[in-house]
């Protein structure tokens, strides 16, 4: 019976425990995104990605920066990041203590402020202003400065009299000219009644929007996604053999894993949705999409991705 435990204890002994590049490895090929990919997004050299995976940390750089690309990688395959850098803490023999004194180790860099210097210039202006306020005051008071206000011309200075009995009088009356503008600028500005009937719907269901259908894709392989219609979340791998519908009145955010390799259609038009691997975007009611970030994407749907 003994010799039986030792056997069972020496096997799990040989088993190797699963390790921090393992986990990242195995969620990397289950989303189906390629090492140049991720590479690419996080401006990360494609050698460390792979010595990540492989857990060979002679070949990166120190400790630090080995944290730093696991947390990346981490919040970039939607994964525990805090979890992740346990679990590498743990592999490096260090314990929690330590994860904490790391990452909360600050760098205080103080600067002196230079002395700020005087300006000539402007106290020269604001002297000469107050000087001239006071002498314009002064000159005012004693009269030294005059202002003469033109006397107002009589009327029969100002404007011609009319002669009477001229032929001028009784074609352009007063009276008769103020009410043919009055009258055509009351036309212009009218709305002929044809114009308001021609604008106005004839059709109450116009108005009403259809809702939108959006088709999704795969031309190779498969591909994971994550789609929200109306704020209802669906996420799952679709495959080339099996395309996808969804139905929504007002919106789409879409999470796709590989786009280059999907096509969209809206409402049986195709859309044209530019990057070369994880995308992240919104389709609005009135079918324009708009690029989302990683960060922005994170932010908005944290808690239900």
């Amino acid at each position: 019976m003994s010799e039986k435990n030792e056997t069972e204890n020496s096997v799990q002994a040989e088993q190797p425990k699963e390790r921090v590049g393992d986990i990242i490895r195995k969620e990397r090929i289950s989303r189906r995104i390629t090492v140049e990919t991720i590479a690419k997004d996080l401006k990360l050299n494609v050698k460390y990605i792979k010595s990540l995976e492989a857990s060979e940390y002679d070949a990166l750089p120190a400790d630090p920066y080995i944290r730093v690309y696991f947390k990346s990688l981490a919040k970039y395959l939607s994964l525990d990041s805090e979890e992740i850098l346990k679990k590498f803490y743990t592999e490096r023999g260090k314990g929690e203590e330590q994860l904490k004194t790391d990452t909360t180790n600050k760098i205080t860099i103080s600067v002196k402020e230079k002395p700020k210097k005087s300006n000539p210039t402007l106290a020269i202006t604001i002297v000469l202003i107050i000087a001239l306020a006071i002498f314009s005051f002064l000159a005012n008071k004693k009269g030294w400065i005059t202002t003469t206000i033109p006397e107002k011309r009589s009327d029969s200075t100002s404007a011609p009299q009319k002669q009477p009995g001229s032929s001028l009088d009784s074609i352009f009356d007063d009276s008769i000219l103020s009410d043919y503008v009055f009258q055509d600028t009351l036309n212009s500005a009218t709305p002929k009644a044809d114009t308001l009937k021609a604008s106005a719907p004839t059709d109450e269901s116009s108005l009403i929007k259809k809702p939108m259908r959006l088709k999704i894709e795969i031309t190779k392989d498969s591909v994971w996604a994550q789609v929200f219609s109306d704020g209802k979340s669906w996420k799952s791998t679709i495959i080339s053999t099996s395309p996808r519908e969804f139905v929504a009145n007002d919106s789409f955010n879409v999470h796709m894993a590989n786009n280059p390799v999907v096509k969209y259609t809206l409402n049986g038009k195709t859309l044209r949705i530019r990057g070369n691997g994880v995308v992240y975007f919104k389709i609005d009611n009135t079918g324009t999409h708009i690029a989302w970030s990683r960060s922005k994407w994170e932010s908005v749907f944290n808690g239900r991705l």
